[in-house]
């Protein structure tokens, strides 16, 4: 009788162990399942900036971890849970709470997880500005440490440190040795892509196609999937490997497995075409596509490729004009979109150009430069609302800069110098050809062109700037004042000083400043402010206008990125100079 008493006492206390037991399980269960799914969405995007969704769950995270430490003390639990607080934290930018709780883990911590707070110490320290220490730190982990997912992680975070101080060859190292070392078949799919995009948008196609063949394997995302082996077919073409992809794609084809993108790979068959300059065969396909996969991105695309080779190897602005002027009809959201509104405004500009220089002279447009050229001494008064030679000077900055008609483009500012002229256009097109025939390589040319503006403009800005003359303690030159002038307002009126850089850009577009500025405005809008659009157009302009620069250098991996992140097509009122 008095053990049965015994049983039914102990009943209740055993009950109640059990569903405190159950009870910080659980809510340590619920934390973990928000972290790794914040982890999953922020690797998915594998942007700079981590998405709101997951930082939601970060922040639900630390919530359930804070329960588990106030209603449950004495739990096994409480330095698993101070640990992933600390983490989540990390990525919710409060850095000195996470350091807070780390030092916890060192006093109190078993060896596994004193281990990995020193991994979260390290890092927490480079985003507090400590680089160099966290570097260290990071190496000596991969060196000492036994566990693979603290390697893979101090490997990635290592990556994510060089890529902001542009150290390419370090990033891409340890990038492809934490994706290497990584167990878990998601995360490893997921740091392959990654490590594939980065490489390939920087030309190592051989890392890239190998990654993209882990993608392949490793990848849980069907999507990710089939855009490995489209940028694997990518990577054959552009190292000319030609009979392969065309045999690859025609046999991908009438594969089922990969009806999902059919389109993508009808497009890949167009620029096989494109690249064997079989332009013909590539516009009767691309017809074709509009046809079979209307109001879609395959579409969208191909109008945009029909629209460069009617401004490129066939040369008629105005159908080109029609071609990107469906772009965005086909699909609103094409990253297409900047592209084609930037060509369509300067076949507007060339065209309404023309219109102005005939109002000169009433000749066929293929003969008036040289008619123009014969009567520039009398410059007949006409209804015309710019100069012969500011019009000229136009056409050939859109054919040379807009259209990568270089040839064409030196035809129009040869003429202006002809023209035996006081006009200011005369030194700045001197200067132009100068430019071009630097960019080219052309050392001869470009001599000629620098002594001629040394003896015929002597005074000019364009010869100051161009023989390095400028005393660099005095600002001389116009586009200098406007430089210094929006470098001095960044940090009291950042969005004037905005508004000065693109005037900087405006004065001058072939200075060196204006390729400074450009880039200046790119990062701005892409990083402070996060307007992809913007972004986008002062980067890929910096392509066009400033291509050996050192600021292209780093603005054409934006751009590529970019192209693929813009999700709208939305104007920007830059006023850029096109």
């Amino acid at each position: 009788m008095h053990r049965i008493w015994t049983i039914h006492r102990l009943i209740p206390i055993t009950v109640s162990l059990l569903l405190s037991s159950c009870a910080y399980f659980n809510t340590f269960y619920n934390a973990e399942k928000y972290f790794n799914e914040a982890d999953r969405i922020r690797l998915e995007k594998s942007d700079k900036a981590v998405p709101l969704r997951a930082m939601d769950n970060y922040g639900k995270t630390i919530q359930k971890c804070k329960i588990v430490l106030s209603d449950f003390p004495e739990s096994k639990y409480v330095n698993d849970a101070i640990l992933l607080m600390a983490k989540a934290q990390f990525y919710r930018s409060e850095y000195d709470n996470a350091i807070s709780n780390l030092k916890i883990i060192y006093n109190q911590g078993n060896e596994e997880q004193i281990a990995e707070a020193k991994y979260w110490s390290a890092v927490c320290k480079w985003k507090k500005g400590k680089t160099q220490t966290a570097i260290e730190e990071l190496q000596n982990i991969i060196k000492s440490s036994n566990k693979n997912e603290i390697i893979a992680q101090s490997h990635l975070s290592l990556a994510d440190i060089y890529l902001i101080e542009d150290q390419n060859s370090n990033f891409l190292f340890h990038l492809e040795e934490g994706a290497k070392v990584i167990k878990d078949r998601a995360k490893k799919g997921i740091v392959y892509n990654q490590l594939a995009d980065i490489a390939f948008n920087n030309e190592k196609y051989d890392v890239a196609e190998s990654a993209y063949k882990e993608v392949i394997k490793n990848s849980l995302t069907k999507e990710k999937i089939e855009n490995a082996h489209i940028q694997i077919l990518k990577i054959s073409r552009l190292l000319g490997d030609f009979r392969l992809v065309e045999r690859k794609i025609k046999s991908m084809l009438v594969d089922d497995k990969f009806k999902n993108i059919k389109g993508d790979l009808e497009l890949e068959l167009v620029k096989l075409y494109i690249s064997q300059e079989d332009t013909d065969n590539a516009i009767v396909r691309l017809e074709s596509i509009i046809n079979d996969y209307p109001r879609t991105q395959t579409s969208a695309e191909a109008y945009y490729i029909i629209g460069k080779i009617y401004l490129a190897e066939k040369w008629n602005p105005t159908i080109a004009k029609e071609k990107f002027s469906m772009v965005k009809k086909e699909y609103g959201r094409t990253e297409f979109g900047p592209f084609c509104d930037s060509k369509i405004n300067a076949i507007e500009k060339y065209t309404d150009a023309i219109s102005e220089l005939n109002k000169y002279q009433a000749v066929p447009d293929s003969s008036i430069i040289d008619s123009l050229v014969a009567d520039s001494i009398t410059h007949k008064k006409t209804s015309a609302s710019k100069s012969m030679e500011e019009l000229l000077y136009l056409l050939g900055d859109i054919e040379a800069f807009s259209f990568d008609r270089i040839d064409s483009g030196i035809v129009y500012f040869e003429k202006i110098i002809e023209m035996d002229s006081s006009s200011p256009f005369v030194p700045k097109s001197i200067f132009t050809l100068a430019m071009i025939y630097e960019n080219t390589k052309d050392s001869l040319m470009f001599d000629k062109y620098k002594d001629l503006l040394q003896s015929n403009h002597a005074s000019s800005d364009y010869t100051s700037y161009l023989f390095k003359q400028v005393d660099e303690n005095v600002v001389r030159r116009p586009i200098e004042k406007l430089f210094f002038k929006a470098e001095k307002l960044w940090s009291s009126n950042p969005v004037s000083s905005l508004d000065v850089f693109k005037d900087v850009i405006s004065a001058d577009s072939l200075s060196e400043l204006s390729a400074s500025a450009a880039y200046f405005l790119g990062y701005q809008y892409d990083y402070k402010y996060a307007e992809l659009d913007s972004a986008f157009k002062y980067y890929s302009w910096l392509g066009r206008r400033h291509p050996s620069s050192e600021q292209n250098n780093f603005a054409k991996y934006r751009v590529k990125i970019i192209e693929n992140m813009i999700s709208s097509s939305k104007s920007d009122s830059t006023g850029i100079v096109n």
